[in-house]
């Protein structure tokens, strides 16, 4: 088991500029920011990922999909993304989607590897959704198969919002454990995922904190990971703008501490990705993606 315990990973291709966007691209160079302000964590190095190949994102995704979006082209198949379609948008995630996969590397070295973007959990091998042009973490997994066919991945979704794509690409592997905790009457039309927790509107933190117990120690009965994919949503926040989950700040560190500790537990590295995050004041999703990295960095 690796040694070390935490790795942290960042470009500034990742930040983007979307005025009047309810997604806050803006808010990896805040966070980047927000870690070279903190005594813990200014000194520490942060790991510069490359772009991801086009013979990685083919592990995962169509090539007239690819075409289409390295050619800017808004068409059936990129134009549910909802965002905006132009070089410097496919740069961030190509950028995001290297630095999954080189989190997925460090997990040699590192027990934990944070990428302070990535995340983009609905997207599909064929077509963009949902504010996701890219699957990182499904890119990550299948570059790992390559080099390890024994690798037993687990997708550990906590974001708001189901992680379809996901889901779907893995749907058929049985060494690619899906579990989605969610708000269960939101975006997007669900896919099958190994396990999901549909959770009702004003769900707070003691409801939500022992279904995701109850969840871990199913998993754990259920399936042998020797790496689990964290992709950490700030968006269950009880002030976020587009979920109705109560979920306090204080709630969120602790659902972080517990999937550390179930990483720790198993004995196995672990890869956090960003996700989503909508809070009505965007300090506050800056603030929520830190305290992941704290949970994840603390001795």
């Amino acid at each position: 088991m690796a040694s070390n315990a935490l790795a942290l990973i960042y470009h500034s291709s990742y930040n983007l500029e979307l005025p009047g966007h309810v997604f806050p691209a803006h808010k990896y160079s805040h966070l980047y920011n927000r870690v070279k302000r903190d005594p813990v964590y200014a000194s520490w190095d942060i790991l510069l990922p490359k772009k991801a190949e086009d013979a990685d994102l083919e592990l995962v995704h169509t090539k007239e999909y690819l075409d289409d979006l390295f050619s800017y082209e808004h068409t059936s198949r990129t134009m549910y993304s909802e965002l905006p379609l132009n070089r410097s948008i496919v740069e961030s995630f190509t950028y995001g989607v290297g630095g999954t996969i080189m989190g997925a590397e460090l997990s040699k070295k590192f027990q934990f590897a944070f990428n302070m973007g990535g995340g983009y959990h609905h997207s599909f091998p064929d077509r963009a959704e949902g504010f996701c042009y890219l699957n990182d973490v499904a890119v990550a997994i299948r570059k790992q198969k390559e080099t390890d066919p024994n690798v037993n991945a687990l997708i550990i979704d906590l974001d708001l919002h189901q992680g379809n794509g996901n889901s779907y690409i893995f749907q058929y592997d049985d060494k690619v454990y899906t579990f989605s905790m969610h708000q269960g009457n939101l975006y997007p039309k669900k896919e099958v995922s190994n396990l999901d927790v549909d959770l009702e509107p004003n769900t707070k933190d003691d409801e939500y904190l022992t279904a995701l117990e109850k969840s871990l120690n199913q998993i754990r009965k259920d399936f042998d990971s020797n790496i689990i994919y964290y992709v950490a949503g700030a968006d269950p926040y009880e002030d976020d703008s587009l979920g109705e989950l109560k979920i306090s700040m204080k709630g969120l560190k602790e659902r972080d501490l517990m999937v550390r500790k179930f990483a720790e537990t198993l004995n196995v590295p672990c890869v956090v990705t960003l996700a989503g995050g909508y809070a009505r004041d965007f300090r506050d999703t800056v603030e929520i993606h830190f305290n992941t990295i704290t949970a994840f960095g603390e001795k």
